[in-house]
């Protein structure tokens, strides 16, 4: 009973952690939508582009940890590295239910992303070293290609090659069975993209456009800021000159004062 009451709440945590689109309330605290930009994926690429690389930059990172989190937390309910096989099954059963969140995200009316970030977290506690080989792979591809589609499918294709050999030498074919679902959902997320590949007109990411918005945006807030103390500057020369004429009016009305008493 205890045993399926942790399956359970991992399925159910891992899939509402999977929900919370990062992208979507980053945006929003931008006073934007990111559905209205690009591609309307709230996801790392379109994030990167609309926003620049530090936003993109921090998505990925907080998609991935939604996965990484699900994972982890899998791992060690089940018993962790005492858990054996069942420890590692739930390594991927987290994760999934966490990637299922991520493209149908009961938060935001089941719209959500494409997955590959959580899948990251996912790699990264499964087999971390795996997981930095693949992000440097990746990150040369978007530097050389400039299309992040193509560049995350080609690394869930190299992902999908070498997890399937691992998890066979581990007998763990629970986590066989949902890394080719994720594969699945992970291609049929990018259909769009895949048709707009195949016409040769798919959308580019120009990393020194996004840096530059990043740029933008810092000297955009040292205005502001240079702006605002200019203001309270100007506010505290106000007041003084104000105290001034004050204490001018204050002494006139003693000197005042004090011919009056004279005269009487």
């Amino acid at each position: 009973m205890v045993t399926v009451l942790k399956y359970i709440g991992l399925i159910v945590g891992s899939y509402l952690l999977g929900s919370i689109m990062f992208a979507k309330l980053i945006s929003k605290k931008q006073n934007d939508d990111i559905g209205s930009h690009g591609s309307g994926n709230p996801g790392t690429m379109n994030m990167l582009r609309t926003h620049g690389v530090m936003f993109g930059f921090l998505t990925f990172i907080l998609d991935a940890l939604k996965g990484a989190i699900s994972a982890l937390v899998g791992y060690l309910i089940f018993g962790g590295a005492d858990g054996g096989l069942v420890a590692r099954m739930a390594i991927y059963i987290g994760g999934f239910c966490a990637v299922i969140g991520h493209i149908w995200p009961v938060f935001f009316k089941f719209k959500g992303g494409k997955g590959v970030a959580t899948t990251a977290g996912i790699v990264f506690v499964a087999h971390p070293l795996i997981g930095l080989i693949l992000f440097v792979a990746y990150i040369i591809l978007l530097i050389v290609t400039k299309i992040g589609s193509l560049s995350s499918l080609l690394i869930a294709v190299a992902y999908i090659i070498t997890d399937t050999v691992l998890l066979i030498l581990e007998n763990n074919y629970v986590g066989l069975v949902l890394i080719y679902i994720i594969f699945i959902l992970i291609v049929w997320a990018h259909r769009a993209n895949i048709k707009r590949l195949i016409e040769k007109r798919e959308n580019l990411v120009d990393l020194k456009a996004a840096a530059q918005k990043d740029i933008d945006r810092i000297n955009a807030r040292k205005q502001r800021k240079n702006k605002n103390d200019e203001i309270v500057v100007d506010a505290e020369i106000v007041d003084k000159t104000n105290n001034e004429n004050l204490n001018d009016v204050s002494v006139s009305e003693n000197n005042d004062d004090d011919k009056n008493n004279e005269l009487k």
